[in-house]
């Protein structure tokens, strides 16, 4: 069949030849002659009917002059035959309009064009920079588009697929994962971006998740759910491991916790087929658009944590829900509200919960592990079998069906988390423990002593290296004595140097004397006011109260 394209006129269609390399060389017919008069009789100008129908104006002004001096109305003209046609127009004859050199040029280009737009990364406006660089006096940009529109229009056909409303929700990974940066160590870790989109409304959802697996997937999809305010017919997903266990043409097997999640909210699971990609080229699509606005918003900016950067994500879908989509009045918020809306099914009451076990042994540290990620026991339970049940958010560890400690989940590999009550030896809080110890001695000594031993370990930061610090400017008070001590770190306060050294030193060179009580320099910088600064008075009660307390016992 010959493409044929539409001119459309005022009330009237025109038919022309649209094929590339076809400038021409069509078969002049008698009724393509029909259709040129009455485009002209409708008001069509000769400039617009030799643009429509290929043909040379001078071609064009012969009919329409040849039409005028035959007398024939329109209607009757219509209605003649294609022999008396033919004797009426006989001498015209349509000049061949051939292509200029630059378009013989583009033609050449643009069945490869076609082919690398497929390629990630390769747009339009790419290719035109290419095509410009190679051929500077060539098309300018609008033509260059309109012609590749034109060509890719004319090589490929796409079929037409109707979506309803409430019947499906599409759900992928993007390609380009995105990262979290660790405030502590510097690290940058890599996120999954999960997406989902109704069909029928290009309604779109998006989240960073820290993985692919089930647990993240079937989070990912009950938010979508929470955030489109139901559930449609059917989920599907892109063949995911996380998804489907096993992929077949007729009936693949899906993963069971995606399955129970699914009917929990009343959905069937319906993958997209294998090696088919028109199938899944909707949420294609919207990951190609997610690209070019969420990652594009979000681009350069720096996230110390999941939630700051779905935050992020969230206020730019916003803005991509809310842009009117290209060829309607409606964003696709709108449509979302007006068409597919009322479709979706009412949501249950409680979310799903999926839990997963896993039986281990407490390690000599006191701790297990999971998914390379460390949780803290109390000590108790070190060398003893323990049931570890979990999901998404949190970690239960059980001990002959006793609960013995809930974790949140983390699973940032090869770290720790770990709770002050387990007690654990040599673990972090152990240090900030006896240094609350150490600051209560001072306090007993003298508050000049406690407020220095607050900027030591301000200076330091680390606990373990500011309790060191702070225990061995304490150790100096045997050696110089307590007054010496108590002048040392006011003149080390004054002089705004911090750590044992500096106070060791000072004590060696005898600096502090000018701070001892009865010396004829002024009187020692008396302390500041300092809401942290408790005071030896509330030590003296804490130890009262303590001593009260052994009594009882």
């Amino acid at each position: 069949m010959t493409p044929v394209g539409i001119v459309a006129g005022r009330g009237f269609l025109c038919k022309f030849d649209s094929r590339p390399g076809r400038w021409g060389k069509i078969k002049f017919t008698m009724t393509k002659l029909k259709n040129l008069l009455h485009c002209y009789a409708m008001g069509m100008g000769i400039k617009g009917i030799s643009s429509a129908f290929h043909l040379s104006r001078n071609t064009v002004r012969k009919y329409v002059r040849l039409f005028q001096e035959s007398g024939i109305p329109m209607a009757k003209l219509m209605e003649l035959s294609e022999s008396r046609l033919q004797e009426m127009f006989a001498g015209g004859k349509e000049r061949e309009v051939k292509p200029s050199q630059r378009r013989l040029e583009l033609d050449a280009l643009l069945p490869e064009y076609t082919n690398r737009l497929k390629r990630k990364g390769v747009t339009v406006e790419s290719l035109y920079k290419e095509y410009k660089s190679l051929h500077p006096d060539g098309y300018q940009h609008a033509q260059f588009r309109d012609l590749f529109r034109r060509h890719r229009l004319q090589v490929t056909a796409v079929g037409h697929v109707e979506h309803y409303a409430g019947d499906q929700m599409y759900i992928d990974y993007a390609g380009d994962r995105l990262e979290i940066m660790d405030e502590q160590s510097g690290e940058a870790r890599k996120v999954e971006v999960f997406v989902a989109i109704l069909p029928c409304s290009h309604y779109t959802y998006c989240e960073a998740v820290w993985s692919q697996r089930k647990e993240d997937l079937i989070k990912a999809c009950e938010n979508a759910l929470i955030f489109y305010g139901g559930a449609p017919m059917a989920i599907v997903p892109d063949n995911l491991r996380s998804a489907v266990s096993r992929s077949d043409r007729n009936e693949p097997i899906i993963n069971d916790d995606f399955e129970a999640f699914a009917e929990h909210y009343g959905c069937a699971v319906y993958p997209a087929r294998v090696r088919h990609p028109k199938d899944k080229a909707l949420v294609e699509n919207a990951v190609k658009l997610m690209y070019k606005s969420v990652y594009s918003d979000i681009e350069g900016l720096v996230f110390n944590n999941l939630e700051d950067l779905n935050e992020a994500i969230l206020k730019s879908l916003e803005v991509f829900n809310n842009r009117k989509l290209t060829g309607r009045r409606q964003s696709r918020l709108q449509l979302f509200n007006e068409v597919e809306k009322d479709y979706l099914r009412a949501l249950p009451a409680n979310r799903f919960v999926m839990k997963e076990r896993k039986s281990v042994t407490v390690m000599r540290n006191s701790y297990v592990t999971l998914m390379l990620h460390h949780y803290s026991v109390p000590v108790e339970y070190i060398g003893k079998r323990v049931e570890i049940v979990y999901d998404a958010d949190t970690v239960e560890i059980y001990h002959d069906y006793r609960l013995v400690t809930v974790h949140q989940r983390d699973d940032t590999p090869y770290t720790h988390s770990t709770k002050e009550a387990h007690n654990l030896p040599g673990s972090r809080h152990d240090y900030e423990k006896n240094l609350e110890e150490v600051y209560e001695r001072a306090a007993q000594i003298d508050n000049i002593v406690l407020l220095y031993l607050k900027e030591v370990a301000a200076t330091r930061k680390y606990p373990p290296a500011a309790f060191k610090s702070c225990r061995g400017i304490l150790s100096l008070e045997k050696k110089f004595g307590q007054d010496r001590l108590v002048a040392a770190c006011a003149c080390a306060t004054q002089k705004r140097v911090y750590g044992y050294q500096e106070v060791l030193n000072i004590l060696n060179h005898g600096e502090d004397a000018a701070f001892l009580p009865g010396s004829d320099n002024e009187e020692p910088p008396s302390l500041p006011r300092h809401k942290n600064i408790r005071g030896s008075d509330y030590f003296k009660k804490s130890s009262n109260k303590k001593s009260d307390n052994n009594a009882d016992k």
